[in-house]
């Protein structure tokens, strides 16, 4: 069939040359040690005067150039002329291009004289074939005098001859394009070897070779056959580079199936930032992968390429009608074309199916983006419509739509929105872009009541959408301007949606570093809330806002707040969450009336009894009450409860929740001793920072990686995340894990600068204030705790906080007034002034007890079956309480108070 050239798509410069290099070669070769070795053994071979046969063979991008580079380098190196060629342009197909391009450089110069000496038949056909040696020829050539047998018969007394004296390599790359001739000298060769030292190395895809030349290859004796499979992760990983994230390799490694040259083509994809393997639209590749793949379309027929360019508009999975539709050619000429296209490899055949798929999606965005764009909407155009005449599903006409819908097409809307919601969970990023598209064709006409447009549900409904999406999509500042538009829609004062979305911005807010607009935000939500439910809701994002901004007092009336609505109207799941808050807040901030235990038991007493979809909707709840059972010092049941914040923040796409619930989960593990396990949630929440987009979440992922390898000994990984995690972004709760973490880790490096606070001395708070300087911070034994302390004594983790006059600021390291000594005579202020001894917990009255009968912090953990850093933060909050700051005004300030039996 003959098809108009008008309905041919533009290739961007097609048909073009092939590349000197179409897949990079791996410099220096990593998992192909093995091949290595047999390349070295074939060429010392050459020593013992006989020929050899090394055949390479895989898949596009598994590092074939590379081991023939290391051919000629391992060759050269044992004073081994080496031959280079490859198969020509496709604009002809020279014959015998590959022998051609390898020896016809060269041949006046390395053949000299002893051509000369070669009969003077043998002489014609050489000159026949090459052309540097064509004015040479004693008399014109008969028609058949470069027939493939005689040409390959003078090939081989040539490279004879070039080896009378020294062995000889012959190189060819990509035989799968060699031409009839080149296959015919290389099988030939191999059937009746030179009488010669001489290495003839030659590389092919298994795939696509010719027939002749695999039969040639399977039935020949003495060849050094070398299949190239895809490499392992641990050597996958070493071809990434120190540059490309750690959280982003398995990804990579996934993504790439184990391919060299996929790899690294996603690997430069990634710089562009994330998510870059997968992107919403049809990314661009990197230029050199583009032009490989463009000369790789160049040698399909025209008809082949006006059909591979259907293909990339369509995507996997393929048909051959709906190919044939869009690229508007016959259903034969269609299943012609696909043949061919499957025999060149850039599509194979889905086992068990009868459709087609791209060899990889890489190809498929090389191929995509190299068809002229008015083609390519044209193609659009016609996918959009399925064979028949109407719509095909909504994920497979979506992304057409996207391109070529018209504005205020009102099904192209509702079509792109229902195939959002139906692909948000797995790919949210594609769910973002769709929805943007359907609010721009969304009409807005006016019309509706109070001036405002009649579809104002529709785009509002669509903005919330978009926000959650990019939310989950890692694009923070995009979904925190879909929640204000979308909050702009919502009148003021009313209830229900506006408070959800108030407090999803307000989340946003902080997340982007905006604390101050997100306490604005909430203060004007609240002030105008008409439902108590709004108010739970609002008052329970304030709290969160607060605890993770360094004020746990301040969320403590919030929580408490939420805590007393929820339980009023039956909010099981925001209960949950606010008490869980409350428990946290009311340990990091040392209340002299609450341990937090309280609402911690009856947090979790209710988490237990809800069901995993229920978490969904609010995996803050777990997450919290995670975090409660840390800081009460509970790292089993820690874990068991940040496991399902991790699963609800992974089903709802929540990647901070996902986040922050696994960097605590490193320091619960940490504290049980589980390291292996602690490594593997530290990896876990790298990839979770990376996708959420969050500074300050890859900040806690540091401080994280800085404490396991601490943990593990790991000292040469432990100064890499040292040196990566730089000055602390968070602040709050969130910042004194990451500090505590990074302060135990950089004492384990050996920093001489991290200076213990008065909690962490061998002996005590007592012991570093009577010696006058600061000890060296001893490895945690008990993390958790030491996290609690220090924000109970004052930590406020950044670079902007005030340090007491007489300290050094360190950005990386937590801020604590230091105890200084009591001047002789005096440990605080008068008993008089003093708070009342009553203010103290049961457990803080103990252990002051115990201080005053003169017992040290280790004997008091011995006899009270508590660690030694439990002693320490209760003796801290007890010092803050008491207005003292050594073990002598405990004593003074507990005897001179009444006491009470408790």
């Amino acid at each position: 069939m003959s098809v108009p050239p008008r309905r041919y798509p533009a290739f961007d410069g097609a048909p073009v040359a092939a590349a000197t290099d179409p897949h990079r070669p791996v410099s220096p070769l990593i998992g192909r040690e093995s091949q290595r070795r047999e390349i070295e053994a074939a060429v010392q071979g050459l020593s013992q005067g006989r020929p050899a046969f090394l055949e390479i063979s895989g898949d596009p991008g598994t590092g074939k150039t590379a081991l023939l580079a290391e051919v000629t380098r391992v060759a050269r190196v044992a004073g081994i002329d080496a031959f280079n060629g490859r198969p020509q342009p496709v604009d002809g197909d020279l014959p015998f291009g590959a022998i051609v391009d390898a020896l016809d450089g060269r041949l006046p110069v390395t053949g000299g004289e002893r051509l000369d000496r070669l009969p003077a038949a043998q002489r014609d056909v050489l000159a026949a074939v090459f052309p540097s040696l064509a004015a040479d020829a004693s008399a014109p050539s008969p028609p058949d005098i470069a027939a493939p047998y005689r040409a390959a018969h003078a090939v081989r007394v040539l490279l004879e001859d070039l080896a009378s004296s020294l062995p000889v390599v012959l190189v060819l790359d990509d035989l799968q394009h060699a031409d009839a001739g080149t296959v015919d000298v290389v099988c030939r060769l191999m059937c009746t070897p030179p009488r010669a030292p001489v290495l003839l190395a030659f590389a092919h895809r298994h795939r696509q070779v010719s027939p002749r030349l695999r039969a040639t290859v399977d039935t020949a004796r003495e060849v050094t056959r070398l299949h190239l499979e895809t490499l392992a992760e641990s050597h996958a990983g070493a071809l990434m580079g120190e540059d490309t994230p750690a959280h982003a390799r398995g990804e990579l490694y996934r993504a790439s199936e184990g391919n060299p040259g996929y790899l690294r083509a996603l690997a430069d994809v990634l710089e562009q930032g994330p998510p870059g393997i997968d992107e919403a639209d049809i990314a661009p590749v990197p230029p050199w992968f583009a032009s490989a793949m463009a000369a790789e379309v160049a040698r399909l027929s025209a008809v082949g390429r006006l059909v591979v360019a259907a293909c990339a508009v369509l995507g996997d999975p393929l048909t051959v009608p709906s190919v044939a539709a869009v690229a508007e050619v016959g259903e034969q000429d269609a299943y012609s074309a696909i043949d061919e296209i499957a025999s060149h490899d850039l599509i194979r055949l889905v086992a068990g199916t009868g459709r087609f798929g791209f060899r990889h999606p890489l190809v498929r965005r090389a191929v995509y983006h190299n068809v002229s764009p008015g083609w390519r909407l044209g193609a659009h155009a016609r996918a959009a419509q399925s064979p028949s005449g109407g719509r095909a599903s909504a994920v497979g006409t979506a992304p057409h739509l996207t391109r070529v819908a018209a504005p205020g097409d009102r099904a192209a809307v509702a079509l792109l929105a229902a195939a959002a919601d139906e692909v948000e969970t797995a790919r949210p990023r594609q769910a973002a872009q769709w929805r943007r598209a359907a609010l721009e064709l969304l009409p807005y006409d006016g019309t509706g009541p109070d001036g405002d447009d009649e579809h104002t549900d529709v785009r509002t409904g669509l903005l919330l959408a978009l926000g959650r999406a990019c939310e989950a999509a890692g694009q923070l500042r995009q979904g925190c301007d879909a929640l204000a538009e979308a909050l702009r829609l919502i009148p003021p004062g009313t209830g229900g949606r506006r408070a959800a979305v108030a407090a999803g911005q307000a989340r946003l807010l902080h997340d982007l570093g905006r604390s101050g607009e997100a306490r604005a935000l909430l203060r004007a939500e609240l002030a105008h809330a008409p439902a108590e439910a709004d108010r739970a809701v609002l008052s329970f994002e304030r709290a969160r806002l607060e605890v993770s901004s360094g004020s746990p007092g301040a969320a403590c009336a919030d929580a408490a707040q939420a805590v007393h609505i929820a339980d009023r109207l039956g909010l099981r799941l925001l209960g949950c969450a606010a008490r869980g808050m409350l428990a946290v807040s009311a340990v990091l901030s040392g209340s002299p009336t609450a341990d937090g235990s309280g609402d911690f038991s009856r947090a979790a007493a209710d988490l237990d009894v809800l069901t995993d979809e229920q978490l969904v909707t609010l995996p803050d709840a777990p997450l919290w009450i995670g975090w409660a059972a840390l800081v009460l010092e509970r790292p089993h049941e820690a874990v068991r409860h940040l496991d399902r914040a991790v699963a609800a923040g992974r089903s709802a796409g929540r990647h901070a929740v996902v986040c922050h619930a696994l960097v605590a989960r490193v320091a619960a593990l940490c504290a049980a001793d589980r390291l292996t396990t602690a490594e593997e949630s530290a990896d876990e929440a790298g990839r979770a920072a990376w996708l959420s987009g969050s500074a300050a979440l890859h900040s806690s992922v540091l401080a994280a990686r800085c404490l396991v390898a601490a943990r593990t000994g790991d000292l040469d990984a432990l100064r890499g995340h040292l040196a990566a995690y730089g000055t602390p972004v968070d602040q709050g709760w969130p910042g004194a894990l990451a500090a505590e973490m990074v302060a135990e880790a950089r004492q384990a490096a050996g920093d001489p600068e991290v200076a213990a606070p008065a909690k962490a001395s061998p002996g005590g708070p007592e012991q570093a204030v009577s010696s006058g300087a600061a000890t060296r911070r001893p490895l945690s034994a008990d993390l958790t705790a030491g996290i609690t302390t220090g924000i109970t004594t004052g930590i406020t983790v950044g670079v902007t906080t005030g340090v007491t006059a007489g300290t050094t600021a360190d950005p990386t390291m937590p801020v604590i007034e230091s105890a200084a000594a009591d001047p002789p005579g005096a440990s605080g202020p008068p008993v008089a002034d003093r708070p009342s001894a009553a203010s103290l917990t049961a457990r803080e009255r103990q252990i002051a007890r115990l201080v005053s009968e003169g017992l040290k912090n280790r004997e008091i953990a011995d006899r009270l079956y508590v660690t030694q850093k439990t002693v320490e933060m209760h003796l801290s909050r007890i010092f803050a309480k008491l207005g003292v700051s050594n073990r002598v005004g405990v004593a003074r300030t507990l005897y001179a108070a009444p006491t009470t039996s408790h």
